[in-house]
């Protein structure tokens, strides 16, 4: 589950707080964007909570450590951003997929309705002529007695 809700703090580490928070929303709408368009979204869902976890921890732990959590949020929001850089890929990917699903039903159709057409239009003539095939040394005996 990921929490968009922004992180208040009153410490110094605030700006870079917002910062985190800020890179966290962002490849939040890029990651639903990217599901949005069919693409696989799931690792990178993986590395957003991670990056929701580094910044509940550094807020938990900012004034006790206020150095860790600066680097806890530094790395959230470097985990955020290459989750938004990493999202347009897998949106694109998504995208691709879904267009060569559609080709690909497409063609079947086609290929379905060229068949039908052909046994409309020729297969009476098929027919006949495998008929006389299988029945040609076929010889009908008068039965008139």
């Amino acid at each position: 589950m990921i929490s968009t809700t922004p992180i208040r703090s009153h410490d110094a580490a605030g700006g870079q707080l917002e910062t985190a928070n800020n890179s966290v929303n962002d490849a939040f709408s890029s990651v639903y964007y990217a599901e949005q368009n069919g693409g696989d979204v799931t690792t990178l869902v993986e590395k957003l909570n991670t990056a929701v976890s580094l910044i509940q921890k550094a807020t938990a732990e900012n004034a006790t450590d206020p150095t860790s959590a600066t680097a806890d949020l530094s790395n959230a929001t470097t985990i955020a951003q290459m989750v938004s850089l990493n999202s347009t890929l897998v949106s694109t990917n998504g995208s691709m997929a879904r267009q060569l699903r559609l080709y690909g039903a497409l063609g079947t159709v086609a290929a379905t309705l060229g068949i039908a057409a052909l046994v409309y239009l020729r297969g009476d003539r098929a027919y006949r002529r495998l008929w006389l095939y299988v029945y040609r040394n076929h010889v009908v005996e008068n039965n008139d007695e």
